[in-house]
């Protein structure tokens, strides 16, 4: 059995129709969105598109949150960023039709899925919260209470793909379809990679494994594609990819 997992595509169509062009050439048995669609970058409306024509199950992120609410939940950011957060989430916002923001407010909080006889859990933070940031430094016992009686967990959130056994499971990230960057700060000067990421889980016989995958997109499409946005930074920052 195989299953894809693809997650943070953040309004970025143009990516996202690189990664489906590749999962078209390949049976999968499911595939699972892990979260924050559309909000972010401009083509809001395509990425719930290519979703719903997708007709995958989709986990709730909390970006897709913020883009019902605008109201940004846990995180903590200064004025000016709070500022353009919102701007953006407004355009989005605007972007979309009824059905369109219905799909959205349709996401589950997790998804499961028996994988060849084993349990695969899926969610965008963590199976406890969607803004919660697991990442392999995080403390071996900590994953080990997130994973619980899954045999595995996939998560998004983190725009960083990693894998990690913890106790009798295994948790991985599957990356970013839409907005892969540097981990560094300040969160303005990281590097963009001009790539998009998805992993791929197979079961064998009672036996898990997971396939880090990485997809070429058209960065200049992207960059174009922006100029539509109400805000500048999300171009300037893709020009340094």
């Amino acid at each position: 059995m195989r299953v894809a997992l693809i997650a943070d595509m953040h309004g970025n169509a143009v990516a996202f129709d690189a990664v489906l062009r590749e999962l078209e050439l390949e049976r999968f048995d499911a595939v699972v969105s892990l979260g924050d669609v559309a909000q972010g970058g401009p083509q809001p409306a395509e990425c719930i598109d290519r979703l719903r024509e997708l007709g995958c199950r989709c986990v709730l992120g909390n970006s897709d949150e913020f883009l019902l609410t605008l109201e940004l939940g846990s995180e903590e950011v200064d004025d000016e960023r709070r500022e353009q957060l919102v701007t953006v989430g407004r355009w989005s916002q605007q972007q979309l039709g009824d059905e369109q923001l219905a799909f959205l407010q349709a996401f589950e909080p997790t998804v499961e899925l028996d994988v060849g006889g084993r349990r695969l859990v899926c969610c965008h933070g963590s199976p406890a919260s969607n803004e919660e940031v697991v990442l392999p430094e995080t403390p071996r016992e900590k994953v080990e209470e997130l994973i619980g009686r899954a045999d595995a967990v996939a998560g998004g959130h983190v725009h960083l793909q990693w894998l990690r056994r913890a106790g009798r499971g295994i948790w991985f990230c599957a990356g970013s379809v839409g907005l892969v960057y540097e981990h560094k700060e300040p969160m303005d000067e990281r590097p963009f990679d001009p790539w998009a990421e998805y992993a791929v889980l197979t079961a064998d016989d009672g036996k898990l494994g997971v396939e880090f995958r990485r997809v070429p997109f058209d960065v200049g499409a992207l960059i174009r594609a922006a100029e539509a946005m109400p805000d500048e930074q999300y171009a300037a920052m893709w020009k340094r990819a």
